[in-house]
């Protein structure tokens, strides 16, 4: 069985994504509203939980009956000069067909 690098919670509605290899060691968190960033030492974000995961998506214009379909989530960090864009991607099948969504976390 292939290891998810996400999870989610039906009870506390929260979903975690984590890029984090073995080696690495989170050292902080941050919150920002309902978006917690787990990071090394370094800096370099490893996970994030977004809480309330169902009102995020419904603020995003997209169908909460996604994450029942949800069968891939990825952490994408993209630099840019001073800013970081982190984009969500959630894979799912909608009958027979892969589908993708990609989320500016804002």
């Amino acid at each position: 069985m292939e290891k998810k690098n996400f999870s989610y919670s039906e009870i506390d509605d929260s979903l975690i994504v984590s890029n984090r290899q073995e080696n690495e060691v989170v050292r902080n968190n941050f919150e920002v509203g309902d978006i917690i960033f787990s990071l090394t030492g370094r800096g370099k974000i490893v996970s994030i939980e977004i809480r309330e995961f169902s009102s995020f998506l419904e603020s995003c214009n997209i169908d909460t009956k996604i994450i029942e379909m949800m069968n891939q989530v990825e952490l994408r960090i993209i630099p840019k000069k001073d800013t970081l864009f982190l984009i969500l991607e959630i894979g799912f099948l909608e009958g027979q067909i892969a589908l993708s969504k990609n989320i500016p976390l804002v």
